[in-house]
């Protein structure tokens, strides 16, 4: 069943739990919720209305389920009651298959035969007949509090949940003309927690705009990209009010000292709480917050699975397990070891190449001198070490030498724990696999990462290494992590709890097994 889009125009609040609950049966992506003008005729200002959305943001996954987006429409509570029903609210879905109702459509006017023959094919839905229809305001709403010509917020804003709908509807109805909204880019990013996995600023700039024409298309939005904490509030002497919430409040009496030294008016600071995040765990932060939303993308597949290269037979499903250094990949790759993957390290195979007796071990020998062997004919990687990494050209002699024989080797190995043990995934450990191009030899490519901070600890405690030679074997990493996701189509993050990172690798253990066996 496709996913489905509805619209929900409701009169009765106080039991607004009961009719969102009603609608879970019908298998929705979307759901709009648009006020009655019934409800316009009673609140008068739709501020009063902004602990209300909060709270309904704040219970709604209990109510609807977390995989229906839900989008409270308060534009139309800006309605003059005696104008005429919905009418102002501008921008309306383009396609709904189901206009629910919190009472008897039989009972309305031109309000509701408007809806319907904007939507001539959706099904209309009575989800509770018996209520007359009054408006029954809960008792949350706001005191009275000031509007305000022109109104600023900033933010990630990635993966827009309930936490980002509640700052920017209370935005909007503190807002009377125009809504500034700053998205983060840059710099301004890479302190966030799982910061390689956050949108492209031009899709989270996107999404807002999105969002906020939905909440109220009959405001002036400017969504603009911010690359330090301040973006317009240090130059825009058109603004009145910022909103933070009470994780960013210290940032709005900044950008007033910001403000006064440029001589401009100091603007008002209206705060919002956070929404506690009721399905957390350990590990996870208790607010509702896009960390915890890219957390749960760990161990999950962020890009669609492709069909296999032409070169590539189906089996054994060949997995590149690849990250930065100190990121953890060996550990996982033990974990997928026990859940009943084959496995190869590559980095053990290299040393296997440089045995006297193998091809490679000839080649160097050739390429490099005899001076780089030990008295015994095996290799001294340490003075072979000292000739290639002083010379990129020398360095780039060896890789050619190296990555072609270990790529063969390794493609040896993963056919013959196919067809000698049975091993239908194998899953392949090479710290330089996109560098050397591999990818061409994996159905799809997974990946671990690290902070750069973490990565250096783990360096200075498991090597025994000084702080200045652990950042400088990290910052002489050639792939940045950036680059490992965006090549990943899964990414794992062993930053926390040994059961969060096992926890992950089940995760995607239980997606390939179920593709393999449905696709395959």
């Amino acid at each position: 069943m496709s996913p489905k889009i509805g619209l929900l125009t409701a009169v009765h609040l106080a039991t607004i739990s009961k009719t969102l609950t009603a609608t879970r049966p019908y298998a929705l992506s979307t759901l709009y919720l648009q006020f009655h003008p019934q409800v316009a005729a009673s609140v008068r200002c739709p501020r009063a209305l902004g602990r209300f959305v909060a709270s309904v943001y704040q219970s709604s996954v209990s109510w609807i389920g977390s995989e229906v987006d839900l989008r409270i429409m308060t534009g139309t509570l800006r309605t003059d009651p005696d104008a005429g029903a919905f009418s102002l609210q501008r921008k309306r879905p383009p396609v709904v298959d189901y206009l629910f109702f919190d009472y008897a459509v039989a009972a309305g006017g031109d309000g509701e035969k408007h809806l319907t023959d904007r939507y001539p094919t959706a099904q209309v839905v009575e989800l509770d007949t018996d209520a007359d229809c009054s408006v029954e305001l809960p008792a949350v709403l706001d005191p009275e509090v000031d509007t305000f010509r022109n109104v600023v917020l900033g933010g990630t804003f990635d993966r827009i949940h309930a936490g980002h709908k509640v700052l920017l509807t209370q935005a909007v109805l503190l807002a009377t003309e125009r809504l500034v909204v700053g998205v983060t880019d840059g710099a301004m990013n890479k302190g966030k927690k799982l910061f390689e996995l956050i949108h492209p600023t031009e899709q989270r700039i996107a999404e807002v705009n999105q969002l906020l024409q939905d909440i109220d298309s009959t405001l002036r939005y400017e969504v603009v990209p911010i690359a330090d904490p301040f973006g317009p509030t240090a130059t825009d002497p058109n603004m009145d009010l910022i909103v933070v919430s009470t994780e960013t409040a210290r940032g709005g009496a900044k950008v007033n000292e910001l403000r006064s030294r440029n001589g401009l008016n100091q603007l008002q600071v209206h705060t919002i709480d956070l929404l506690d995040d009721e399905a957390t765990i350990d590990d996870k932060e208790d607010k509702i917050s896009s960390s915890n939303q890219r957390m749960d993308l760990l161990g999950s597949r962020l890009k669609p699975r492709k069909p296999a290269p032409a070169n590539l037979p189906a089996k054994p499903y060949v997995i590149g397990l690849v990250g930065g250094i100190a990121a953890g990949k060996t550990k996982m790759r033990e974990r997928f070891e026990m859940l009943g993957a084959g496995v190869i390290d590559c980095d053990k195979i290299g040393h296997q190449l440089y045995e006297p007796g193998e091809e490679c071990h000839k080649q160097v020998v050739a390429a490099f001198g005899a001076e780089i062997l030990r008295s015994d004919g095996t290799i001294n990687r340490q003075a072979l070490g000292a000739i290639v990494f002083g010379d990129r050209s020398k360095l780039d002699q060896l890789n050619a030498i190296m990555w072609e024989a270990i790529r063969k080797r390794a493609k040896e190995v993963a056919r013959s724990m196919y067809e000698q043990q049975g091993k239908e995934i194998v899953v392949m450990e090479a710290a330089v696999l996109l560098r050397a191009g591999w990818q061409q030899d994996c159905h799809e490519v997974w990946s671990c990462i690290v902070p750069r901070e973490e990565a250096i600890r783990r360096l200075m405690e498991r090597n025994q290494l000084a702080e200045k030679e652990a950042i400088r074997r990290v910052d002489a990493q050639v792939t940045s992590t950036e680059e490992i996701v965006k090549s990943s189509d899964i990414v794992f993050c062993t930053l926390w709890s040994y059961e969060f990172s096992q926890r992950q690798a089940e995760k995607a253990w239980a997606i390939i097994q179920q593709e393999l066996k449905l696709k395959l």
